[in-house]
């Protein structure tokens, strides 16, 4: 039998600490404590040990035995001693020989006169402009086709995703999992489910890096999140281009740290949310979630603090059992909005539209239709008139010129907005492109039957 290597000794070294201090008298054990963190030291200095994955198991096994104590008294400065003697990190020199930084505090008079900033949303009530968001789903749901189809109409400038209003403007997708020729096959497929040319969407940006340099950060001996060539380029370019969306796929192919080590976890977060803060850029975060995410529906992955640390979530079902054209699309949390809404999804034929008809009760189908013939009718007379909308969500847009309209009657520009999604699924309507290369107009039309 061959003798067992480094790293198994250096993880049964690591799981010998819990057993160390259990096993021993009560009294005893914050001794056991730093004898058995003693040991895994050689571990964490040959680069067999991750230092953070060290501390955080020294600081689970201390409140495990009641060892930590308060916050910021003498028993828990003692249990940062011992981690710290175990991963070789020594205290900052600002600690030992400087006194403490300033705190710098606001108080609510220094609002006064000023206005609190509203939240703005890349997608409405889905995705938030300047912050993080979460996309998970198991592969071969449909995750990748519904974020293309975010990226491309955002370019597009068609103001509307899968029910919902969604803003305008560059957007840059970085696929780490899926080649080039799949998402040039799903973007010239959702185009033609649209109607526009990809040819003439110069604000989608990709980028395919080589599959063995997808790192976005990685961590060295002591448990640092370093960020990569990779990051810098990225950081980089946003700051030139100023995206409004980012898309990262996946976080299985650009964290190259320990996916449970909640320290490396919000360190890497952190850095992402600095960059969408401030460019003011909505970074998506693609996930694949754990068999008790599945299991349980929540959609996680890893450690809590993935879901913790991003401000919105989304998650993508699987197909249904009896159709499976059928999905679910569900806010799963949203820190600036209400998280829970749930949106049926169906296959159309060459990508996702919502299941307006198959979620509707016969009297709400009937509703529908009739918003539907109206939104044609006033799309007809505008069009006679000379006076063209679009679908984006600014001056002139179809939902809130229509809501404006004498025969409108009650109908609001939300419902005109849905009636607008319905008809665009339904291959009625479509965007269309006119005047000169230098200054082109989009607006909406029928499409002949």
């Amino acid at each position: 039998m061959n003798a067992p290597g480094p790293i198994s000794e250096a993880q049964r070294a690591l799981r010998n600490v819990a057993r160390d201090v259990a096993i021993a008298a009560r009294d005893d054990r914050l001794s056991a404590l730093r004898k058995a963190a003693d040991t895994v030291r050689p571990f964490v200095g040959d680069g067999w040990l991750n230092a953070a994955v060290v501390v955080d198991k020294i600081y689970e096994v201390a409140q495990m035995h009641g060892l930590s104590g308060e916050p910021g008294g003498e028993r828990e400065a003692e249990i940062m001693d011992i981690a710290r003697s175990a991963t070789n990190i020594q205290a900052p020199a600002a600690e030992i020989d400087a006194a403490p930084p300033s705190l710098i505090t606001v108080t609510p008079a220094a609002w006064k006169g000023t206005e609190q900033p509203t939240q703005r949303w890349l997608a409405t009530c889905r995705i938030p402009s300047g912050d993080l968001t979460l996309f998970s789903g198991n592969g071969g749901a449909g995750k990748t086709e519904m974020i293309v189809q975010l990226l491309v109409y955002l370019a597009a400038a068609l103001g509307d995703w899968l029910g919902c209003v969604i803003e305008s403007g560059p957007a840059l997708f970085l696929s780490c999992e899926e080649p080039e020729g799949n998402i040039r096959e799903r973007i010239e497929r959702i185009c033609k489910h649209r109607g526009i040319d990809p040819h003439t969407i110069p604000d989608l940006h990709l980028h395919f890096p080589d599959l063995e340099d997808t790192w976005l950060v990685t961590v060295d001996r002591f448990g640092r999140v370093i960020k990569t060539a990779l990051f810098l380029a990225l950081e980089s370019w946003v700051a030139e281009n100023k995206p409004r969306l980012v898309v990262i796929d996946s976080i299985a192919a650009v964290f190259d740290g320990e996916a449970v080590a909640r320290r490396q976890v919000r360190a890497f977060l952190a850095m992402l949310r600095k960059l969408a803060r401030d460019h003011d850029v909505a970074i998506v975060l693609l996930d694949h979630p754990s068999v008790r995410g599945m299991s349980d529906g929540s959609g996680t992955a890893n450690s809590v603090d993935w879901r913790n640390s991003v401000r919105s979530m989304l998650h993508l079902s699987d197909p249904d059992k009896e159709d499976q054209d059928i999905r679910q699309l569900e806010v799963k949390k949203s820190n600036y909005g209400r998280s829970g809404e749930k949106i049926t999804l169906r296959w159309g034929g060459l990508t996702f539209v919502t299941d307006t008809l198959g979620a509707s009760s016969p009297h709400r189908a009937a509703a529908d239709r009739e918003v539907d013939e109206l939104f044609l009718r006033l799309l007809d007379k505008r069009l006679a008139q000379g006076r063209p909308v679009h679908a984006k969500n600014a001056k002139g847009s179809a939902p809130s010129e229509f809501a404006d309209d004498p025969e409108a009657g009650d109908v609001t520009a939300e419902a005109f907005r849905r009636a607008m999604e319905r008809l665009f699924s339904a291959g009625k309507v479509r965007t269309v492109e006119t005047g000169p290369a230098s200054k082109r107009r989009q607006h909406i039309e029928r499409v002949e039957a």
